[in-house]
């Protein structure tokens, strides 16, 4: 049980809000005036049942968490909180050592932040960085608010200044070198590991300075150099320029992956702001989710030499370049493809025009940049290309090599569609049959087409083969029959228990893994003359958040930066499998959808008609015969609407997704 679980198990909602609203029992619920608005008739109502509330003359509802969060004016963690708190609930059990280590970790962040700053203003004004100015405004082309807006700086070329400074300002000695600031030698003399360097500051998803991209300005190796691996700097789990980037690739659905730093910070100038890069290592599956969370669609930028034939079958298990070295990152085709069937999206490369950095050709041509990215080519299609080039094609040797070469690159295609449309691809190149091209690849040993693990330590999404953590109750359990009896989909069974929590953590659930199926949703609710799913059919204030921004990305409207909560209680949901064992199949996700949005309108309608019911009896026991037709009227409304849902629930010709 979640920590957000247990606190909700343990308080109760009646007993919270309480203490801020007189209630008054009504039949099974609970009524009192307003607390958000001045009313004289109570239309405020708590169900205990589903442990949820419901303002009728202010419009507000939601749980516990959503009470707390309007009446305190918190976030959701903030109100999570204090609840945990009521309720004796230990959110994260730290030992002394863990609390240890996170306060050390809080330290290096801090002495990392001061870097910046003494990097910054030595950048601005040190005579010494003069050199450097010159190369970011005339080599670059960089602006003073650009070299602002990134805190981009230069560190003298002295063994101790930076570590002067930090000591000065409090920090250790050991501190300055566990944040990666400085080195110690086997001697155990210390020295600043950053000297006569442009310094590029590198962010976490959240915007915290944890550590620094460097580059030599007088052709000393080596030319680039990173912060190295520490308690806070994982360059396997960071995107640089996430933190500026990520409201542009949720509203624009798409990310734009480059090699270098230099290539993001120019793009971002010229506009082009869902561009981030990588670490100078090999692609990982934890940045590919990271940048999945925001958007299915994910262009790799490559540069012609990264993207040519002799990169392009590099395994996933290819040692993993320091950043020490002036190496670009590799570009591993195959590791590509299977992260891409695991996470289901869409990743693309566009190649870049022969010598031309990313941030060259937006200064160049703008539309240039947008025409390369709008050609961008399926990774699969791509990697094939790059190896069929290798091959004499004219020749059958040459054809029976190509065959082999390319087999384990379609074989990694986890949807068997793609699969046969890459061997009939292959086969109008080649001038062969389809069936003798898939029987070439039929004997190519098994050996050669291995899966590595992703890296050790990397808690993302793991091979299909391992055990998930458990699904919580599938609110689409029930068979729904339709004109033949059959459910549309045969599914293992499953428990049919079921609460508002879970549809409302399903129906994110199923919209982060594939926003356009709200437009499923609210098509099929549109045809049983019921209003679209909105925010308001969500108690949950975390989710009613992500739903929000869901529904952004799904009608492609601009959405502002806001809190990412949400992702938090959707992290362990698995959703169920259709009958092959697939949760990835669109039709089965799209349908899935719509079920999941007809019961969560289900509920809540069940909800309104149960207090409308009990604020009829009041106003009828009070003699109040105009607010008893008032509720009538609203009451016949709920019925109506209640009655076309729980229709269209029966049929299964509404659900279907044709």
């Amino acid at each position: 049980m979640s920590a957000i679980d247990e606190v909700r198990s343990r308080i109760d909602i009646v007993e919270v809000i309480g203490k801020y609203v007189k209630l008054t029992r009504s039949g099974r619920s609970y009524k009192g005036l307003s607390p958000f608005q001045n009313e004289r008739s109570p239309s405020f109502f708590v169900f205990p049942e589903t442990q949820t509330f419901k303002d009728f003359s202010s419009g507000e509802q939601g749980d516990v968490f959503s009470f707390i969060m309007k009446k305190e004016g918190l976030t959701f963690f903030e109100a999570l909180r204090e609840l945990a708190q009521r309720a004796g609930v230990e959110l994260e059990q730290r030992t002394e050592s863990q609390q240890r280590n996170e306060g050390h970790e809080e330290r290096l962040r801090m002495a990392t932040a001061q870097a910046v700053d003494y990097f910054h203003q030595l950048l601005l004004s040190a005579p010494q960085a003069a050199n450097c100015r010159a190369y970011l405004k005339d080599k670059r082309r960089l602006t003073d608010e650009t070299i602002h807006v990134w805190l981009m700086g230069y560190s003298l070329m002295d063994y101790h200044a930076l570590s002067n400074y930090l000591s000065a300002r409090g920090f250790t000695p050991q501190e300055i070198v566990d944040a990666g600031l400085a080195v110690e030698n086997d001697e155990g003399h210390r020295y600043d590991r950053f000297r006569g360097r442009l310094i590029i500051p590198i962010k976490d998803e959240k915007g915290r300075a944890i550590g620094f991209g460097s580059r030599s300005l007088d052709g000393s190796e080596p030319k680039y150099m990173n912060s190295p691996q520490t308690p806070i700097f994982d360059k396997g789990r960071l995107l640089f320029g996430l933190d500026r980037a990520r409201v542009s690739i949720r509203n624009q659905q798409e990310a734009v992956l480059v090699e270098g730093y230099m290539d993001v910070i120019g793009t971002h100038q010229a506009g082009f702001t869902n561009v981030v890069a990588g670490m100078g290592t090999s692609l990982t599956e934890s940045q590919l989710k990271m940048l999945k969370r925001l958007s299915t669609r994910i262009v790799l930028a490559l540069d012609p030499d990264a993207a040519g034939n002799r990169a392009v079958m590099r395994d996933v298990d290819v040692a993993r370049e320091t950043l020490e070295r002036d190496d670009t990152p590799t570009f591993d085709a195959r590791g590509v493809i299977r992260h891409e069937s695991k996470l289901n999206a869409d990743i693309r490369v566009a190649v870049m025009p022969e010598g031309l950095d990313p941030d060259e050709i937006v200064l160049q041509s703008p539309d240039r940049w947008r025409e390369a990215i709008a050609q961008a080519r399926p990774v699969a299609e791509h990697a094939i290309d790059s190896l069929l080039a290798g091959f004499d094609l004219n020749d059958p040797h040459g054809k029976s090599e190509a065959v082999k070469a390319v087999a384990p690159i379609v074989r990694d295609l986890s949807d068997p569609v793609k699969r046969d449309y890459y061997v009939q691809q292959l086969a109008r190149k080649l001038h062969l049959s389809a069936r003798a091209v898939a029987a070439a690849m039929a004997t190519v040993p098994k050996t050669e087409l291995r899966h590595t693990e992703p890296p050790k330590g990397d808690t993302s999404i793991r091979a299909s083969g391992q055990r998930q953590p458990p699904m919580p109750d599938d609110p689409m359990s029930s068979e729904l029959p339709g004109g033949d009896g059959q459910p549309a989909y045969s599914k293992p069974p499953v428990r049919t228990t079921q609460n508002r929590s879970d549809l409302e953590t399903h129906m994110v659930a199923i919209l982060a893994r594939r926003p356009s199926a709200l437009m499923d949703a609210n098509v099929v609710l549109t045809r049983a003359n019921l209003d679209m799913l909105s925010q308001d059919d969500f108690t949950n204030p975390a989710l009613r958040a992500g739903f929000v921004q869901l529904n952004h990305a799904a009608t492609g409207q601009v959405l502002p930066e806001a809190d990412d909560d949400w992702l938090e209680l959707i992290a362990d949901v698995q959703l169920a499998e259709d009958a092959s064992g697939n949760i990835d199949d669109e039709t089965y996700l799209r349908e899935t959808a719509v079920r999941t949005a007809l019961r969560l309108r289900e509920q809540n309608l069940l909800r309104d008609r149960s207090a409308i019911v009990m604020m009829t009896d009041e106003a009828q026991n009070n003699n109040d015969r105009q607010l008893a037709s008032q509720y009538n009227l609203q009451l016949q409304g709920v019925n109506t609407r209640l009655l076309r849902t729980q229709k269209a629930l029966r049929l299964r010709s509404m659900i279907t997704i044709v």
